[in-house]
């Protein structure tokens, strides 16, 4: 499932990145926040989660503000998904973990949503913030 986490992720990145084709290079987070119609504190939380990362970087002071450590067409809805979500985009956590269900290994279901898991994934991976600008 895709939470607000991972909305307001992808808001935030898609944002730094228009931005950035505009010659834009670093953003204040206020001002995404309100440009993208994200809680600032809620933003806040996130800059943390995408600086730890690897998708963004800060810096303070004058001339600061945040910044896309990695160029735009490397960065997929699948990073920004599975570093922000607790189970990224998971149709069901026996998908990645059979453990987690007594009946995966006697499941019909469970092989369809692995196979289902594999096409939404790798989807998720051919989409890059960059075709989104």
């Amino acid at each position: 499932m895709i939470t607000r986490e991972t909305d307001y992720s992808i808001r935030l990145i898609l944002a730094m990145a228009t931005r950035q084709r505009k010659g834009v290079m670093s953003v204040s987070s206020a001002e995404v926040a309100k440009d993208m119609d994200i809680p600032y504190r809620f933003l806040r939380k996130l800059v943390i989660r995408l600086v730890e990362g690897g998708l963004i970087e800060t810096r303070r002071g004058k001339g600061g503000g945040m910044a896309l450590a990695r160029n735009p067409e490397s960065i997929s809805l699948y990073d920004i998904v599975h570093l922000t979500g607790a189970r990224g985009a998971e149709l069901s956590p026996c998908v990645s973990d059979p453990r987690s269900c007594d009946r995966s290994a006697l499941c019909r279901i469970h092989r369809e949503f692995a196979l289902i898991q594999k096409d939404v994934d790798k989807r998720l991976k051919s989409v890059r913030i960059a075709d989104m600008v």
